[in-house]
C-alpha cells in the first residue's frame, strides 16, 4: 500500500495537492521523516528524486532517481 507524503509538511504551510505529494511506500515514508534523506519533485519532468545524506569524507551527494539493481 502506497503512503502519500507532503514533501513540504503540511504544518509548514505545505498544501496538499499533487505539486506537494508523493507516493513512498510504508518503510521508504518512515525512512523520509526520520533520517536526514530528502525527497523532491524534479522541475522539469515532475518525477520524484531523492537526496541522501551527506557522509563525512564524501563529496556532496546529488539528486537520485533509480538505484540499480544487481
Amino acid at each position: 500500500m502506497g503512503h502519500a507524503h507532503h514533501i513540504t509538511h503540511w504544518v509548514e504551510g505545505g498544501i496538499t495537492s499533487l505539486a506537494n505529494l508523493v507516493l513512498l511506500c510504508g518503510h521508504h515514508h518512515r525512512v523520509i521523516h526520520h533520517t536526514p534523506w530528502q525527497v523532491r519533485l524534479n522541475p522539469a519532468d515532475g518525477r520524484p528524486e531523492f537526496l541522501p545524506p551527506q557522509r563525512p569524507g564524501a563529496p556532496p551527494p546529488s539528486w537520485i532517481r533509480t538505484r540499480r539493481r544487481e
